[in-house]
């Protein structure tokens, strides 16, 4: 099954940081635990995405976050020098995995900034 979503769902954003440089990555939910989108305008003027990464359910973010040493999982993906989660910003309105997603950051990193907002669904 593809991966998909509602370009007008976006749940919230991430900063990555690779290689020294910070990039803003749109999250969606879609049809997964949450999806990550680097979107962006091209030369020539028109808005273009790039998937960037996603998490198709609970136990693959505890993987891809080195959550889950028992089964092999021991190393944080987002974690390294190379790359590196700095931020995490969700809509706790449009992300109804909000509480699992915040549990795991908070047991996957000791420095990242994480909001939390409301903005009602329609807004």
């Amino acid at each position: 099954m593809a991966l998909n979503w509602k370009w007008d769902e976006k749940c919230g954003e991430a900063i990555i940081r690779q290689q020294g440089k910070d990039w803003t990555i749109s999250l969606y939910q879609g049809n997964a635990f949450l999806i990550f989108l680097y979107e962006y305008t091209d030369e020539a003027g028109e808005k273009m995405y790039q998937m960037y990464n996603f998490w198709l359910d609970k136990q693959h973010m505890k993987n891809c976050l080195g959550l889950n040493k028992k089964e092999g999982y021991g190393d944080n993906m987002f974690g390294s020098p190379d790359c590196k989660l700095v931020s995490v910003r969700i809509n706790k309105e449009k992300y109804r995995y909000t509480k699992d997603l915040i549990l795991a950051l908070i047991q996957a990193f000791d420095d990242l900034t994480i909001e939390l907002y409301s903005e009602e669904v329609g807004e």
